[in-house]
């Protein structure tokens, strides 16, 4: 039998067999698939296609962590890189970052005399803006869920529809003219927004009950439609996109001090990390049973910060900075308990 002939120099690959090598870069840079994809118009199309991006998620699993974007107490400061490529966002403007997920920001933009949210795909750089009522802009959160049917979440980019969900405190006696702490009655008020009907829905509201979101503004999303969020007074609010109903959820019973996040466990039910002095993180998940009529909170894991790095890498200074961060909202922001991150969709 004759033997196969030589490839020429020439010759470009098939493209079958650029995109097996291309799937092996190391997921962890991105600058690997950003220099590829600017080598050719025929690699960047392979790259660009949805069929690599799926493809990608079913070899590598759950994308890294590529970064997180720093809150200061009046707007985003900067984007923090968590990889050790020179890989950066341009972010869009002086906003308040309160949630990611399915491949789009939620930002907070505190325009005077008004609100509004905004979203923004840090990939395309696309931006789309949500005006917000007046009554909503007490102490606020609010989360974006991804609204298209059928949809894996894997490529959400573009303008597919999205849910959008505010959270916020109401005083009642503030609006009837009373300024006596005494006639004050406070509510706790969830509305979700529609993109596909342009509109805001019904309120949901859970009586006598204050909460503000000064320093909590991430939210946990666990299947399909129970969204969380936790606010400064340590209460969980937990929302149902399907039923628009709202309740409270009591914390775990913590072991001293420190900051607190929510967070998705690695079985996809709702945990929460708190950030200990004395050792690192305390992660605690929340048992629920069959028929939903019992929950209970188990510390799950301990993570001891101080055996994450060498004892000189860091300065004290630097060191406790890092262990801050590892709780603070900030960071879980850029995670994406579905997507994973932004890596998924280069």
């Amino acid at each position: 039998m004759a033997p196969p002939p030589a490839l020429r120099l020439t010759e470009s690959p098939p493209d079958e067999l650029i995109e097996e090598i291309l799937l092996r870069l190391p997921p962890d840079e991105p600058s690997c698939l950003l220099r590829a994809s600017l080598v050719c118009k025929a690699w960047r199309r392979i790259i660009s296609h949805r069929r690599f991006r799926r493809r990608l998620h079913e070899l590598h699993g759950r994308p890294p962590v590529l970064g997180f974007l720093r809150n200061n107490p009046k707007a985003v400061k900067d984007f923090v890189a968590t990889t050790a490529s020179a890989f950066s966002l341009a972010v869009p403007g002086d906003y308040l970052a309160l949630d990611y997920r399915h491949g789009r920001a939620l930002l907070l933009d505190m325009v005077p005399g008004w609100g509004e949210l905004v979203l923004w795909d840090p990939i395309t750089g696309d931006q789309e803006r949500v005006p917000v009522p007046e009554a909503m802009w007490d102490n606020p959160t609010a989360a974006i869920v991804c609204a298209a049917a059928g949809c894996d979440h894997r490529g959400c980019h573009g303008r597919r529809p999205f849910h959008l969900v505010m959270v916020y405190c109401d005083t009642i006696g503030y609006q009837n003219g009373y300024q006596d702490e005494e006639d004050l009655e406070w509510d706790t008020c969830v509305c979700s927004y529609s993109s596909e009907t342009g509109e805001w829905g019904d309120l949901t509201c859970i009586h006598d009950l204050a909460v503000d979101f000064r320093l909590h503004t991430t939210s946990v999303l666990v299947g399909d439609s129970l969204l969380y969020f936790l606010s400064d007074r340590g209460t969980i609010i937990e929302y149902d996109l399907a039923g628009e109903d709202a309740t409270t959820i009591s914390p775990p019973e913590f072991e001293g001090y420190g900051s607190v996040a929510l967070i998705l466990t690695e079985d996809g039910g709702l945990g929460v990390a708190q950030f200990s002095p004395d050792c690192g993180l305390n992660i605690w998940s929340r048992l629920v049973s069959d028929d939903n009529d019992a929950a209970l909170w188990v510390k799950s894991e301990v993570i001891c910060l101080d055996n994450l790095l060498p004892a000189d890498a860091l300065e004290e200074e630097e060191l406790e900075e890092l262990k801050q961060a590892a709780t603070s909202q900030t960071l879980s922001w850029m995670v994406d308990e579905t997507e994973g991150c932004l890596s998924g969709n280069l």
